[in-house]
């Protein structure tokens, strides 16, 4: 029996109910959950199934199982389609006009996935076509999609928390756009998107880059994210009525970007287990829009009799770690691998904020591509000995705090890491200023 792994595992099962059986044998176990079946099976692949669920050699364990197996992915038709849809953003960086490309497009397709166009910008930055002409283009790119999007065409509700909450938001978000423009709530909308803004840059972007070598979100929308973000409180700030409504539309056309393209792809791309990661992750944010309740607790993994011996004393880990959570400022440890190995959890309110999911990743994937080549230099400085720590004052939201940066080295100079420490300068300001 055929069985295209590059097709969706509903259709499949559906087709040839036999395969379900053996599939959930091979650890496709969430396919013996009938929600589970009805949902994700629908959106995803086996192919792609297979890497989400760790299953190694997932073809020759099928044809081990007496499959014969094909990758459609690699049929002449999907990869015609792949090209197409580069040749039209081509023809839109090349200053194409809109509708003239958007007329052929609509002659030759009949639904797009979020998972091809982004495959096809992908494939054009890869390329050496300009980051910086993608992203300013990234508005009209995406309003070649509108009304063609397999998302527009099979709206459904999102039955995971984490993709719920921030479809939710983004709702919220479009709503709040449509009273800016008629002058109404603008200080709140804009105080808003920059809230659903860093929770994208926080949680979305980097996993996808990252974990599922899906780097488009990240070296597109992210920095579009940024120059909104920026525009917006410029246009409030200096009262440039023509900057606040050509954000305001970069915004909206943001809001169809995310509904259409990004939740879709972090539907087909991104573990259960991750995205309830990221979902205990929105603890630490405002939630200005949507209710949020926890829904799931991280196991406690500590042991309390598990002591370390220090030059100058020991300490459990529960003891360490209360004591570094108890310290009124926040601490970031990257390691001599520039990887995100620590942060405390502080009691106070959270300046930076710093989700579980980042851990384990490069830390210069938790910055936007316009701030990550000052993270490179400063990290270099450190290990080139240029530089033992780098400090600054910020206010941010009316408060000054300060930032300090430390290159961590032991006794022989050998370097260690970063210690990021930012601290809540309140409390000295108004001692001071007695």
């Amino acid at each position: 029996m055929k069985i295209d792994i590059n097709k969706n595992v509903y259709d499949l099962v559906t087709e040839n109910p036999q395969i379900k059986d053996k599939l959930i044998d091979l650890g496709f176990k969430p396919l013996s959950n009938p929600i589970m079946f009805n949902t994700m099976a629908k959106k995803m692949s086996i192919k792609r199934g297979a890497k989400m669920l760790g299953i190694e050699n997932i073809k020759e364990k099928l044809e081990k199982a007496g499959f014969e197996v094909i990758d459609g992915s690699e049929n002449p038709e999907v990869k015609e389609r792949k090209e197409l849809i580069k040749t039209y953003i081509n023809r839109l960086t090349s200053g194409e006009d809109l509708e003239t490309v958007r007329k052929d497009f609509v002659k030759n397709f009949d639904g797009v996935s979020s998972s091809e166009i982004m495959d096809a910008e992908e494939d054009l930055l890869e390329s050496g076509v300009d980051k910086e002409e993608v992203r300013k283009l990234c508005d009209v790119h995406s309003a070649l999609f509108h009304g063609m999007t397999e998302n527009e065409k099979n709206k459904e509700t999102y039955t995971d928390p984490f993709i719920s909450y921030m479809a939710r938001e983004n709702d919220k978000i479009k709503e709040l756009i449509q009273k800016a423009k008629i002058g109404e709530e603008i200080e709140e909308t804009i105080k808003n998107i920059g809230s659903h803004y860093k929770k994208k840059g926080d949680l979305i972007y980097p996993i996808l880059k990252v974990k599922y070598n899906k780097p488009g979100p990240s070296e597109v929308m992210w920095a579009v994210d940024v120059e909104i973000g920026k525009n917006l409180k410029k246009a409030l700030k200096e009262n440039k009525e023509k900057l606040l409504n050509e954000s305001l539309q970069r915004a909206e056309e943001m809001t169809y970007k995310e509904e259409n393209i990004l939740y879709p792809l972090v539907r087909d791309n991104v573990s259960e287990e991750d995205l309830d990661l990221l979902y205990q992750d929105l603890e630490d944010y405002d939630h200005n829009l949507i209710a949020y309740g926890k829904e799931k607790l991280v196991e406690d993994k500590t042991n309390e009799d598990n002591y370390i011996h220090f030059k100058k004393g020991k300490l459990r880990i529960d003891q360490i770690e209360a004591m570094l959570d108890t310290m009124e400022f926040e601490i970031t440890f990257v390691d001599e691998n520039d990887i995100n190995t620590y942060y405390n959890d502080h009691k106070g309110s959270k300046v930076f904020k710093r989700p579980t999911s980042s851990l384990g990743r490069e830390v210069y994937t938790c910055h936007p591509p316009q701030v990550e080549p000052i993270v490179r230099g400063l990290i270099k400085d450190f290990k080139d000995k240029k530089k033992d720590s780098f400090k600054l004052i910020k206010n941010i939201a009316g408060k000054d705090f300060a930032i300090s940066y430390y290159a961590v080295r032991d006794k022989e100079e050998n370097y260690k890491g970063v210690l990021e420490i930012v601290q809540d300068l309140s409390f000295y300001k108004e001692y001071l200023n007695k």
